[in-house]
């Protein structure tokens, strides 16, 4: 069930990418060939950035190809693979911490979002409601929570013989 959810959101941010291609392409269209820009494209950039960074981290944290500096812990995992499984699983823990927090921040960001209906972009231009992408970062942090607390459970995917290492999710 995990591993359909976050793919789920990985699919989303991919077709995310795909529609932006698109609509950056639209614009620069119009902006060259009709003098005439697509109001908004900037600002939908802009929060898209985020919306799909959150939108593929849980499928990235899941599937063993989060970007880090693991020099030391391949040196660590050639003498002792316990030991490197341990501080796989103390990392995961922390990055599950790190992610509580900004889901406690993302719920209330959310909640003004909401009740003061708070925009993105310039006023009388192109305004978007920042609450869905609020709801898109809690969703993408509660994914990583997630992914995390079955790396802290089972140990890192390499560990656990998902074949994740490989591009499997």
């Amino acid at each position: 069930m995990l591993d359909r959810s976050l793919r789920a959101l990985s699919a989303l941010g991919i077709a995310w990418i795909f529609a932006l291609m698109l609509l950056v392409g639209a614009d620069i269209v119009s902006r060259f060939v009709f003098n005439s820009p697509i109001s908004g494209v900037a600002e939908i950039a802009g929060f898209s950035v985020i919306a799909i960074t959150f939108l593929q981290l849980p499928a990235a944290v899941h599937s063993g190809r989060l970007a880090r500096a693991d020099l030391v812990l391949q040196r660590i995992r050639v003498q002792s693979p316990g030991a490197a499984r341990a501080i796989e699983r103390v990392f995961a823990l922390l990055g599950a911490l790190v992610f509580l927090a900004i889901i406690w921040a993302a719920v209330s960001g959310l909640g003004h979002a909401w009740r003061t209906n708070d925009q993105f972009g310039a006023q009388g231009v192109f305004t978007f409601p920042k609450w869905p992408i609020w709801l898109l970062v809690l969703t993408g942090s509660a994914g990583a929570v997630a992914a995390f607390a079955v790396q802290v459970v089972r140990g890192p995917p390499s560990a656990v013989g998902s074949g994740a290492r490989h591009g499997e999710l």
